[in-house]
């Protein structure tokens, strides 16, 4: 499973870099991540993945928390935005941005105290292989929180910006998700 499987408007050159770089103040600071956070509960200590971390909102907050922070996004140009972003932070030696997919996600078994990825799960290409990865990953006890807008949906406030681009991505339906992941022993 390649990553370029994985290509969506963020690696589709220049153009399209310039259009994320526009959208920087709305992806740099979110309510949605925080929130996210603060809902699966990151601790000082702990080790967390945050999945499709993009331009790492999720992650600073999760450093600034105490929690050593794998950032794994599949996209180059999220990733650098992120490692500058790092930098800037207190918090910096608590972040690692890696290259990987919610396929093949680089963390050892059992490791992981608390998982999430917001946004994302659209872009993945194989949902059992993601499942089947943060079954691995999670240590006893660990927590999860998959969350993904419906952008597709005319009543979305991006709808004008992702219609037309179904295709690109993963049909996400909630009840067969969950399923997956109760299967695997996730409490979902």
């Amino acid at each position: 499973m390649g990553h370029h499987q994985h290509v969506h408007e963020h690696d589709k050159g220049l153009r399209a870099n310039l259009h994320w770089l526009r959208q920087i103040r709305k992806f740099w600071q979110s309510d949605t991540n925080r929130a996210v956070t603060d809902l699966v509960d990151v601790q000082a200590g702990e080790t967390v993945l945050d999945i499709g971390a993009g331009m790492g909102p999720a992650t600073v907050v999760a450093a600034r928390k105490g929690a050593t922070v794998i950032a794994v996004d599949p996209s180059p140009m999220m990733r650098k935005m992120l490692s500058f972003r790092r930098l800037g932070q207190r918090a910096r030696s608590r972040i690692t941005v890696a290259d990987g997919v919610a396929e093949s996600l680089p963390a050892a078994d059992s490791t992981i105290d608390a998982a999430w990825t917001v946004n994302a799960i659209h872009h993945w290409v194989d949902l059992e292989a993601a499942f089947d990865e943060l079954a691995r990953v999670l240590a006893p006890g660990g927590r999860i929180i998959l969350l993904d807008e419906d952008f597709t949906h005319p009543d979305h406030p991006l709808y004008a910006t992702h219609s037309g681009h179904e295709d690109e991505l993963t049909n996400v339906v909630v009840d067969e998700i969950a399923a997956s992941l109760t299967a695997r022993g996730i409490e979902a």
